[in-house]
C-alpha cells in the first residue's frame, strides 16, 4: 500500500503508524476495519490532492474490485471514526464528479524503534472461508455498524451463514484492534454461566471466582478489543447479560454476536442476514444471466468442488434458480442440495426437493455437527423453543406460501393454547428467526425447510388432520367473501393466497380430507382461478370438484357455479369442442331452473361465442338475438349491455358493418360497472376490451385508419391495467390485424403480434397462439425466408387453431399466405394454398371483399388471365360497398386500375378508384392510401404494382 513503511504521518489530534497500520488519538487506537485504514494511507500520503473513485477501488481491492457503493460505505465509517475522535472538523471531502481529497494539513516523522511492528499475535479468530459469495456488501454494513455502533448482533434462521460473515468481519477489522480480536464459540456450553468465564479463558485469564466479570471488565480496560460471541441462542440469557454489561462498562470494547434471535438489550444493533438473492421465477432465464445471483453462483461452485467439468447450461439455469429459490437461497441448504448434484443431476436433484425437501442429505464432514444436515440445524433451534412455541410452529406448517397474522390466530388458537398465546409465540417464533417476513405488507411466512421441518413434527401429532381442516375451512370463508367483493379487494386479497389454495384443495380432496370443503372450496374459488390466469389448474379442480358431487349437490347454484367455471377455461384452453358446447348447454339449464339472470346471460354468451368462433355464423346471430330479447325482458343495463355487445360482434363478422357498428358504441357507453366487473371475475374477460377492438376493426372498414388505431390503443391499454391474459390475447389479436392492415412493414405490428404469441403460449391460449404463429408465418413470407419453414409455421398455427375449434380467422391467414407467396415469385404454389384452404368466396364475412381481391391478384400472377382476375375484383368491389367497408373497396378499385392499365376500361378503373380514394378523410398515411395515390398520379406495370400491395 505505501512506500513509507516506517512514516508516522500526522494530522490534528491523529498520528497514523502506517508500518503498524494503527491510528491514535493521543495515545488511544481509534478502531477501524482493514479497508478504512488502507483508505485513509491513500488519502493521507496524497493530502490535497483528488483521487479518484477509480484510484481507489485499484489500490484498496488490487485483486477483485469493488463496486462504487462499498467504496461509499467505507468512506462513511472513516468519516465517522474521525468525527467521533475530532468533532467539528472535516478530512475528508468529496469532490462532485471526481473522486475524494484529504483536506488537513499532514506532517511526517519517521517511526521510532518501538513503534515498528511487533510479531503478529497467534491467531484467535478461526479461518475465513476461501471463497464468500454474495456477503461483500453485509460484511461492509455490519463492519460499518460495528465502528459507530460497538456492539452488533447477526440474526437469521439455520445455516444462513452468520457465523461465516462474523468470521470474514474479524479478520477485516483484526488490524484495526492490532490483532486483539476474539472469536468465542459458545455452540459446546450447556450453561449460560459459562459465557464470561469462556471469554476470560480466551483472554488467558486465570478463572478463580465465580464472578468472573469484573475482572473482564478491568482487563479489556487494557487495549481496544473486538469480541466474537458466535451461536448465543441457547445461551442467550447468560450471553445478553454478559454482553449488556461488558459494552456498558468498557467504552474501548466492539462486540459482535450472532444468534438466531435478538438479545434485546440496551445498546443492541440488530442485522438481520437473509438469504442469498435467488432468481426471480422466468423460464427464459440464461445461464449468464442467473450466474449473477450469489445463490446460483454459491450453487454452481459447490457443484464444482466434487464435479470440476460442471458447466451450468441454458436449459439447466431456470432449474438451478427453482432450487435455490425452493430452499429459500440458504446457504447450508444450497450447499447440500450441490452435494446431489453430482449424483442425480439438478433435474433430479430438483424433483427430489419438490416431491419432499430432504432434511437428511449430509453435507461437509468439517461443518460442527448442528450443520451437517439441515435437520440437524433445525433441530438445534427446535429444541431451544418453550412447549408452547413448538406447537404453534407444528401448527402454522399448514400454511403454504405465507400467510397474515390474523389467518395465523384464526386457524391455530383452540381450547389449549389460546389467541392471546397465540399471537405472543407467534412473534416470539419471528423473533428466534422461525418465521420470515414477506414482502412490505405484513405477511409472514415459515422457509421451505423450516415448514418441511415442522409439518414432519405435525404428521407425528394427532393434529395434522384437525389442522389441515381448519386451514381448507379458513379459505373456503375467505374465498367465498373474495366472491362478493369488488374487483380491486379481490385482486390483492386472493390473489396473494394461491399456494394455500392448493394446499387446501390438496388435503381436501386426498385419502384423509373431506371433500365435500373441497367441493365447496372449487366453488368459492372458481372466479378467483380464472381471474388469475390460472386456466389449466382451473379445470383440473373444477372437474376434481364435479366428479365428488353427490345427489344432494345435483341442481344446485354450486353445481352451477362448477359447471360454468369449468366450461369457460375449457372454451380457453382446449378450444370449442363439442364436450364444452354440451356443459355450458347444462349450465344454462341450471341457471334456467334457478332463475339466475347473470349466469343465464352468462351461459347464452358462451354458448354465442362457441358458435361464433366455429364459425356458425347464422347460430351465433341466432343466440344473440335471443340474449337481446331475453335481456329486454329483465331491464338490466348489463344484461342489456352484454346482449348488445353479442348482436354488435356477430354483425360485423358477417359484415353488417353499419348495423354492428351501432350496437358496439351502445354497449360500450351503457353499460353497468358492477355487471361488467362480474364477467370479468366469472370469466377473466371484459367485454369492454371487445367492444374496443371491435370498433377498431370498424373503424379501419369505414376508412377511419387513424381512429382505428386509437381505438385499438385504449383496448390494449384497458387491457393492460385489467392484467388479464384473456383480455391482452384479444386486444393484441385486432391491434396487430389493424396494424398489419394499415401499414404492415413499420414494426409495430410484428412486435404485437410477436407480445400475442409469447403470452397465448405462456397460458396454452391455443386459439391466440395458434393465430399469432398464422401471422408470424406470413411475417417470414414477406422478408423473403425460407418458404418450406414459414409454410410449416402456418400449418402449424392453422393446427392449432382446428385444435381449439376457432376457425374465425383459418380463410384470412391462408388466403394472405398464398398472396404473400405469389409475390415472393411463387404464384403457382401460392394458388394452390388458396385452393386446398376451401374457401367459400359466397360466404359472406367481414374480410369477404378482400378474399375475393386477393383469389384476383393470384388469377393475375398464375396466368389465368385479365377476366378471371377482373371479375373478382369488381366482386369484391361491389361486395365491399354493400357492407359500407370503405377500406376494402379502396383495395378492390386500386387493384381494378392497375389491372386494367391498358385496357379499354382504364378510364372507368381510374375515376372508380378516384371517387373511392376522395371518401377517405383520416390524416393517417398508411400503405393503401399511398398506392392509391401513386396509382391515380401515374402509371405502373402490373408487376410492380401488384408487389406494392403488399
Amino acid at each position: 500500500m505505501s512506500g513509507q513503511q516506517g512514516t508516522v504521518l500526522s494530522f490534528g489530534p491523529f498520528e497514523l503508524s502506517i508500518a503498524n497500520r494503527l491510528l491514535t488519538n493521543d495515545a488511544k487506537v481509534v478502531p477501524l476495519g482493514a479497508r478504512a485504514v488502507d483508505l485513509l494511507i491513500v488519502l493521507v500520503e496524497q493530502a490535497g490532492k483528488v483521487i479518484g473513485r477509480r484510484t481507489l477501488i485499484e489500490r484498496v481491492w488490487p485483486e477483485r474490485g469493488a463496486e462504487q457503493v462499498s467504496l461509499r460505505v467505507h468512506i462513511s465509517a472513516l468519516r465517522k471514526a474521525l468525527d467521533r475522535s475530532d468533532p467539528g472538523r472535516r478530512y475528508i471531502a468529496n469532490i462532485p464528479g471526481r473522486g475524494y481529497s484529504f483536506v488537513v494539513p499532514v506532517t511526517s516523522r519517521a517511526a521510532d524503534v518501538s513503534e515498528n511492528p511487533r510479531p503478529p499475535p497467534r491467531p484467535r479468530v478461526p479461518a475465513r472461508l476461501m471463497r464468500m459469495l454474495g456477503r461483500e456488501g453485509a460484511v461492509a454494513e455490519i463492519q460499518a455498524k460495528l465502528a459507530g455502533q460497538k456492539f452488533v448482533t447477526i440474526i437469521g434462521p439455520g445455516g444462513v451463514g452468520k457465523t461465516t460473515v462474523a468470521v470474514a468481519v474479524a479478520h477485516e477489522m483484526g488490524a484495526a484492534f492490532d490483532g486483539q480480536v476474539l472469536f468465542i464459540d459458545l455452540s459446546a456450553l450447556g450453561d449460560a454461566s459459562l459465557v464470561a468465564p469462556a471469554i476470560a479463558t480466551s483472554l488467558g485469564m486465570s478463572v478463580q471466582t465465580t464472578n468472573v466479570v469484573p475482572a473482564l471488565i478491568d482487563r479489556l480496560q487494557e487495549r481496544p478489543t473486538l469480541i466474537i460471541l458466535d451461536c448465543c441462542e441457547h445461551l442467550i440469557h447468560g450471553a445478553s447479560a454478559v454482553a449488556e454489561e461488558l459494552t456498558r462498562r468498557v467504552p474501548t470494547l466492539h462486540l459482535l454476536a450472532t444468534s438466531r434471535e435478538a438479545m434485546r438489550v440496551e445498546g443492541e444493533h440488530v442485522y438481520e442476514l437473509d438469504g442469498l438473492e435467488c432468481p426471480p421465477e422466468d423460464s427464459n432465464l440464461s445461464a449468464r444471466d442467473a450466474l449473477q445471483y450469489p445463490s446460483i453462483q454459491l450453487l454452481v461452485d459447490r457443484v464444482r468442488a466434487v464435479r470440476s467439468d460442471f458447466e451450468l447450461t441454458d436449459a439447466d439455469a431456470p432449474i438451478a434458480a427453482g432450487i435455490c429459490r425452493r430452499l429459500d437461497g440458504i446457504p447450508l441448504a444450497v450447499e447440500l442440495a450441490a452435494c446431489r448434484v453430482d449424483i442425480f443431476g439438478l433435474g433430479k436433484t430438483a424433483s427430489l426437493l419438490d416431491e419432499r425437501l430432504n432434511l437428511s442429505w449430509v453435507g461437509r464432514r468439517t461443518a460442527p455437527s448442528r450443520h451437517q444436515t439441515l435437520n440437524a440445524t433445525l433441530e438445534w433451534s427446535y429444541d431451544l423453543l418453550g412447549a408452547a412455541e413448538k406447537r404453534i410452529l407444528n401448527r402454522l406448517s399448514v400454511f403454504a406460501g405465507g400467510f397474515t397474522f390474523e389467518a395465523a390466530v384464526a386457524i391455530v388458537a383452540d381450547e389449549t393454547v389460546d389467541e392471546a398465546s397465540v399471537s405472543d409465540c407467534v412473534w416470539e417464533l419471528r423473533s428466534k428467526s422461525m418465521i420470515a417476513a414477506q414482502g412490505q405488507d405484513g405477511r409472514l411466512r415459515l422457509l421451505d425447510p423450516t415448514r418441511a421441518f415442522a409439518l414432519q413434527r405435525l404428521a407425528r401429532s394427532d393434529e395434522q388432520d384437525l389442522f389441515r381442516r381448519r386451514h381448507a375451512l379458513y379459505f373456503t370463508d375467505l374465498f367465498k367473501q373474495g366472491a362478493a367483493m369488488d374487483i380491486s379487494g379481490w385482486s390483492r386479497a386472493l390473489g396473494i393466497e394461491v399456494d394455500n389454495l392448493r394446499a387446501a384443495l390438496n388435503w381436501a380432496f386426498s385419502a384423509t380430507g373431506d371433500a365435500k370443503i373441497g367441493v365447496e372450496l372449487a366453488a368459492a374459488s372458481a372466479s378467483a382461478w380464472m381471474g388469475m390466469a390460472l386456466l389449466t389448474e382451473c379445470v383440473e379442480w373444477m372437474r376434481k370438484a364435479i366428479s365428488h358431487l353427490d345427489e344432494m349437490n345435483s341442481g344446485t347454484r354450486q353445481e352451477m357455479v362448477l359447471q360454468s367455471a369449468l366450461a369457460s377455461c375449457v372454451m380457453f384452453t382446449g378450444g370449442m369442442t363439442e364436450k364444452s358446447y354440451a356443459t355450458w348447454a347444462k349450465a344454462l339449464l341450471l341457471a334456467e331452473g334457478l332463475n339466475d339472470i347473470d349466469y343465464q346471460m352468462d351461459a347464452v354468451l358462451v354458448l354465442w361465442a362457441h358458435e361464433l368462433r366455429v364459425p356458425n355464423y347464422p347460430q351465433a346471430i341466432e343466440l344473440a338475438d335471443r340474449g337481446g330479447t331475453f335481456s329486454e325482458g329483465t331491464g338490466r343495463i348489463g344484461a342489456i349491455a352484454t346482449a348488445n355487445y353479442m348482436r354488435g360482434i356477430a354483425y360485423y363478422h358477417v359484415g353488417r358493418i353499419a348495423e354492428a357498428q351501432g350496437l358496439l358504441e351502445l354497449s360500450l357507453h351503457r353499460d353497468d360497472e358492477a355487471a361488467r366487473q362480474l364477467l370479468i371475475k366469472r370469466f377473466g374477460y371484459d367485454r369492454k376490451v371487445d367492444n374496443l377492438a371491435g370498433l377498431a376493426t370498424l373503424a379501419w372498414l369505414r376508412g377511419s385508419p387513424d381512429q382505428a388505431r386509437r381505438f385499438n390503443q385504449m383496448a390494449v391499454a384497458e387491457a393492460r391495467q385489467s392484467n388479464r391474459t384473456v383480455n391482452l390475447c384479444g386486444a393484441l389479436t385486432f391491434a396487430g390485424l389493424i396494424a398489419y392492415f394499415t401499414n404492415p412493414d413499420d414494426g409495430e405490428a410484428e412486435a404485437l403480434v410477436d407480445e400475442l404469441v409469447t403470452h397465448a403460449g405462456k397460458f396454452a391460449l391455443h386459439n391466440y397462439q395458434g393465430l399469432g404463429l398464422g401471422m408470424q408465418a406470413i411475417y417470414e413470407i414477406r422478408r423473403g425466408e425460407q418458404t418450406s419453414a414459414a409454410s410449416a409455421m402456418l400449418y402449424a398455427g392453422l393446427e392449432k387453431l382446428s385444435a381449439a375449434r376457432y376457425g374465425i380467422f383459418d380463410w384470412f391467414l391462408q388466403a394472405e399466405f398464398a398472396m404473400c407467396m405469389a409475390l415472393a415469385g411463387r404464384p403457382r404454389e401460392g394458388l394452390d394454398i388458396f385452393e386446398r384452404a376451401k374457401i367459400d368466396l359466397g360466404e359472406s364475412r367481414w374480410y369477404g371483399p378482400e378474399l375475393h381481391r386477393i383469389r384476383g391478384e393470384l388469377a393475375l400472377s398464375s396466368g389465368e388471365g385479365l377476366p378471371v382476375a377482373r371479375q373478382h375484383f369488381q366482386r369484391a368491389f361491389e361486395l365491399a360497398n354493400r357492407q359500407a367497408s370503405l377500406s376494402w373497396a379502396l383495395r378492390a378499385a386500386t387493384s381494378l386500375a392497375i389491372a386494367e392499365r391498358s385496357t379499354g376500361r382504364q378510364e372507368a378503373a381510374w375515376r372508380t378508384l378516384q371517387a373511392t380514394h376522395a371518401k377517405f378523410r383520416d390524416d393517417l398515411e398508411s400503405r393503401d392510401l399511398r398506392l392509391a395515390r401513386q396509382v391515380l398520379a401515374v402509371s405502373h406495370s402490373h408487376d410492380g404494382a401488384a408487389n406494392s400491395m403488399q
